[in-house]
């Protein structure tokens, strides 16, 4: 194997060592406050039905694997009911407000895969730190990282951090629909797919999706998008829906 042969394969292998550290550090974050969902029993439930037939209303406070435990809303305190003898929970009928809360989470893009990347490449994996501004307005700051090197030599290194406002332009049930700005900054060195870059750039577009709550874990959130971009770095620019990192989608805890 000549040595260009041998520097590419140990830069590969570098590449995807860093990839799978960054990916499983911003998996354990998001799976580390998901299990706070499961925990921290805020769900606004309404209505428990159990299969005796009995009813109970009130505010659930508490969910663990095994109980549930709801504030009864008649003045017997706090019940604790096993998960099996629910048959079904009604959910208060009103609209969502999630205005000046805080999400947190993994925003999923594409990312490089191997160390000869190419302009369109440069999209990256993130941790989103989300604000509700108001029940329909929202912005988003992403931070990515990602980094390959060769005995100590840096091959491929990318910063990105996106600033996104989004708007909520219909709300169906546990389902927002959005419409959104985004704009962006990179930092990036590239000595391993021909294009030699080591400059900084810009990117921007816009995006369609929606996220997805669920009645036992309201502050749970999963959202999906697609968008289009420009983005330029260097002496290249690039303006397709590759550079949107379609299909895109990220989880949340809000808090």
């Amino acid at each position: 194997m000549t040595p260009r042969r041998m520097h590419r394969v140990e830069s590969a292998r570098m590449n995807r060592t860093w990839q799978r550290l960054w990916r499983a550090t911003l998996i354990s974050a998001t799976l580390a406050v998901s299990v706070l969902a499961l925990s921290a029993g805020l769900a606004r439930a309404e209505i428990v039905h159990l299969a005796s037939g009995e009813v109970i209303q009130g505010k659930i406070i508490r969910v663990d694997d095994q109980t549930l435990s709801i504030e009864s809303d008649k003045g017997y305190g706090v019940i604790q009911i096993n998960k099996s003898d629910i048959t079904m929970i009604e959910y208060e009928n009103r609209k969502r407000d999630p205005s000046r809360t805080v999400g947190i989470g993994y925003f999923h893009r594409n990312a490089p895969t191997v160390a000869t990347a190419s302009t369109t490449d440069y999209g990256l994996d993130a941790l989103s730190l989300k604000y509700w501004l108001s029940s329909t307005d929202s912005m988003d700051a992403l931070l990515g990282y990602y980094n390959s090197t060769t005995n100590g030599t840096t091959q491929l290194q990318i910063f990105s951090l996106d600033l996104r406002y989004a708007n909520v332009f219909q709300r169906r049930g546990l389902a927002d629909l959005y419409y959104g700005l985004s704009l962006g900054f990179l930092s990036v060195t590239d000595k391993v797919s021909g294009n030699n870059v080591n400059d900084s750039g810009v990117r921007g577009g816009v995006f369609l999706g929606t996220e997805l709550f669920f009645a036992t874990f309201p502050n749970l959130g999963i959202s999906a998008e697609v968008g289009f971009y420009t983005q330029s770095v260097g002496k290249r620019t690039v303006t397709d829906l590759s550079t949107s990192t379609f299909p895109t989608f990220a989880v949340r805890y809000y808090f």
